[in-house]
């Protein structure tokens, strides 16, 4: 096997140890909003990678589905955070979270698929936010 000396090798980034101590820089509780305003107004438009997080509202029954669905994609589940939507009796509002570039182009194109999982799963849009990477103990609004 030949080795691309040319590429540099990356260590993956642990998502889960991100999360720890994030720091929201953009959040979005309007489904009908358009990132590339949201980013705008944040001044992130364009940055390079940072945790995208994402809330369903989805059924109880349906959590560990939804949960896992994401996995596929490279969401891990994310800490609840005080503005989380308040679920109705009988479901449970869910937070994922990814490292990935943020732009209006590539934070569209996951709300439609988180939508799209939220939708499968019975649930309901609860929100999205771009977080800082941190390194404490909670993740701070």
């Amino acid at each position: 096997m030949v080795r691309k000396w040319w590429r540099k090798s990356r260590v993956p980034r642990d998502v889960e140890v991100e999360l720890v101590g994030a720091r929201i820089l953009a959040r979005c509780e309007d489904e009908a909003a358009a990132a590339s305003s949201v980013l705008a107004q944040a001044a992130i438009e364009g940055a390079d990678e940072l945790l995208l997080r994402h809330v369903a509202v989805v059924p109880g029954e349906a959590v560990e589905e939804f949960v896992r669905r994401c996995a596929v994609d490279g969401y891990v589940r994310a800490p609840a955070l005080p503005s989380d939507p308040v679920a109705p009796d009988g479901a449970v509002a869910v937070a994922v979270a990814r490292l990935q570039k943020i732009d209006a182009r590539s934070v569209s194109a996951e709300r439609a698929l988180l939508s799209s999982m939220t939708a499968r799963s019975g649930g309901a849009f609860g929100g999205w936010a771009v977080l800082a990477p941190g390194s404490v103990a909670t993740v701070t609004e």
